[in-house]
């Protein structure tokens, strides 16, 4: 019955050896365009969530209720 069972968990081990691979080269896959992006864009990323800002900023208040 053991025995059994420890077979099984060294097949399973053996088995689930490859996963770490392929979820970093799945994370790389995702952040290596992200970084591109932002190195090319990030000027423009910045200037645009200013611009938001400022109009969020600069927009007229809802009064408060009884005003």
């Amino acid at each position: 019955m053991f025995g059994k069972l420890k077979t099984l968990a060294i097949a399973l081990h053996k088995d689930e050896q490859g996963d770490m691979a392929q979820i970093v080269l799945a994370v790389a896959l995702i952040v290596i365009p992200l970084m591109l992006l932002l190195l090319a864009f990030g000027k423009q990323i910045g200037e645009w969530f200013n611009e938001k800002n400022t109009a969020l900023s600069d927009a007229e208040r809802i009064p408060e209720p009884g005003q």
